[in-house]
């Protein structure tokens, strides 16, 4: 090292010296001092990391709520993304959508078109060639190719007069019966249904649109059908035709007329009125034969049973004319195939089937004539017509009528007695109205249930058994089918040839002979007490049976020593005792529900 260097270095040296000196004196004060203040210093400190540990704790709290402000925003950001494109989306489905639904329409119609065109046009237009092609060929047909029958009746047999049980005490005569069994010769089965026709072409509300082409020609004829009040609107140029003499030439002019017209407005309207008011196949025809003779009210020659019969075949019924001749008769009648069997009506027979005289009854004189008609039915008619009758589906609002307290409806009482006598298991079978299924079980069998309770509160130390009850609740119900019908009444009122419905023999003042009867109190038992019943049938009488409860029977009951008759493996007891006139009393045969 050269002297210059070490002069150098020694002048620091002794330059800093004295700062490090003062120094090392402040650092000993600074240790003393310490020493003395250390618990004031203290105390300050930790009031000081308490300061900054709040401060700490402030500014985590300020962060965290920042957070939550930044989450708060950042999902408001997110619904508002969201709910935007869920816009979009349902835009751009809407626009879909309303281009889907005009491409779709615009192939709907095109289909329909293209139906109409090849497929509907040609169908009616075929249907309506051959519809035209079978008047031709029928109008061909009547102008000569008519035949003579004679006139038949058939009439229902007559029932022996009978009653049955009183509520009363039996005399000593009954009590000396003993029980005897009946044997079955078999069971009468219940009348099957069968189904109407349908005009061609018809559909369901048919009829509403023939009547709005129709308004403008302002030409309607109004019935009252049975309370009912109807207008069927027609065109004028239907009744622009008559029959002049009604010989086979004249009868071919006027079908062929009215194949012709514009006739299906007319048969919409009144096969929508059957539809609608549920009517059966004869109220139908009387429904077309009431708006005929108001079409043809000015027309003498039979112009409107030639059209009924028109109508009718076109709809698919069976339906003919004929010319009765008799001393002092030369006239048009309509005659009527049935379904069912008929009583009461002169038929005359063709082939194997039986076409009754749809009018008002024949003089002793007319019964001896004949009728011409022609044999051959028309093309697309083949359907005969039922008398069938359902009393709890009718479109007739009904017409409230009282027999002894009892609620029917009379209204459907007058349809029944404008129906030809039929057979008994249509009555049989028919089920109750609505207004008398209510007078029965909310009137009858209170009353019934309140003698059995009368007799229980009288004789409180012995209970009154079910057989007991049944027993007295049908004895007060046979007093008072005893009191209140009688065949008297019912040939008064001139319907000793029918089989009476309910609501029938009420509005005639309890019309009724012991098959009515019989039938009424089986309903009764059967529907509203719970009683089985059967119907005893014999070739001139009838009695109904019960099956009562098992339990020892009381000798002093009507049913111990009444007739009875075991059906699998069940016992059914008279209701009544057989008359003397009775044929063969131990052989009957049933029908049952």
């Amino acid at each position: 090292m050269n002297k210059t260097a070490s002069s150098l270095c020694l002048s620091a040296l002794l330059a800093v010296l004295p700062a490090c000196l003062h120094a090392a004196r402040y650092s000993d004060t600074l240790t003393a001092a310490e020493t003395l203040l250390a618990p004031a210093s203290r105390q300050a400190s930790d009031t000081t990391v308490s300061e900054r540990r709040q401060e700490r704790k402030e500014r985590k709290e300020d962060r965290k709520e920042a957070l939550k402000e930044e989450g708060e925003h950042l999902r408001e950001e997110i619904k508002d993304a969201a709910q935007e494109v869920t816009e979009d989306i349902k835009n751009t489905f809407q626009e879909k959508k309303e281009s889907i639904k005009e491409t779709f329409s615009q192939t709907k119609e095109n289909l329909v078109n293209w139906f109409n065109e090849n497929i509907k046009a040609n169908t009616v237009g075929d249907f309506a060639e051959i519809q035209r092609q079978n008047n031709q060929n029928f109008a061909d047909y009547v102008r000569a190719d008519w035949s003579v029958f004679p006139l038949e009746i058939r009439e229902r047999n007559p029932m022996a007069e009978g009653s049955f049980f009183s509520d009363k005490a039996p005399s000593k005569a009954s009590q000396a019966e003993e029980p005897y069994a009946i044997d079955v010769e078999g069971f009468i089965a219940p009348l099957p249904l069968i189904e109407g026709p349908v005009p061609e072409n018809y559909y369901e509300e048919a009829g509403s649109d023939a009547v709005a082409a129709l308004l403008s020609k302002q030409q309607f004829i109004p019935l009252k059908f049975y309370g009912k009040d109807i207008n069927i609107y027609f065109n004028p140029s239907l009744r622009n035709i008559s029959l002049g003499k009604g010989t086979g030439k004249h009868i071919a002019k006027f079908w062929l007329y009215l194949s012709d017209q514009d006739f299906n407005p007319v048969l919409f309207q009144l096969f929508q009125t059957k539809e609608e008011l549920q009517l059966n196949d004869y109220q139908y025809y009387l429904l077309v034969r009431r708006f005929a003779e108001k079409l043809f009210a000015k027309n003498k020659n039979g112009e409107d049973l030639l059209f009924t019969v028109f109508m009718l075949n076109q709809t698919g019924y069976d339906a003919r004319l004929g010319r009765l001749t008799a001393e002092g008769t030369n006239r048009f009648v309509i005659l009527l195939p049935f379904f069912e069997q008929v009583y009461s009506l002169p038929f005359i027979t063709i082939g194997t089937n039986n076409y009754y005289l749809a009018e008002s009854p024949l003089t002793k004189k007319e019964m001896q004539g004949k009728v011409k008609v022609y044999e051959k039915a028309f093309a697309t008619a083949s359907h005969p017509f039922s008398i069938r009758i359902n009393p709890q589906n009718t479109g007739i609002a009904p017409l409230y009528g009282k027999f002894h307290g009892y609620t029917f409806n009379e209204r459907l009482a007058e349809m029944q007695a404008d129906m030809p006598a039929g057979p008994f298991e249509l009555s049989a079978s028919a089920e109750f109205n609505p207004l008398m299924q209510k007078t029965f079980l909310y009137k009858l069998k209170p009353e019934l249930d309140s003698l059995v309770q009368k007799k229980q509160d009288q004789n409180l130390q012995e209970v009154i058994s079910e057989r007991e009850s049944q027993e007295m609740q049908l004895l007060q119900l046979l007093s008072f089918l005893n009191r209140n019908l009688s065949s008297q009444a019912k040939q008064s009122a001139k319907l000793n040839g029918y089989y009476l419905y309910p609501d029938l023999m009420f509005m005639k003042k309890g019309s009724g002979d012991i098959l009515d009867r019989s039938l009424l109190l089986c309903l009764i038992a059967n529907r509203i007490l719970d009683i089985p019943a059967v119907l005893l049938v014999y070739p001139n009488y009838a009695m109904a049976a019960v099956c009562l409860k098992e339990s020892p029977q009381d000798t002093e009951s009507p049913f111990a020593q009444s007739g009875f008759v075991d059906i699998d493996g069940k016992r059914y007891y008279l209701c009544g005792p057989l008359p003397k006139t009775v044929q063969e009393p131990r052989k009957a045969k049933i029908f049952r529900w």
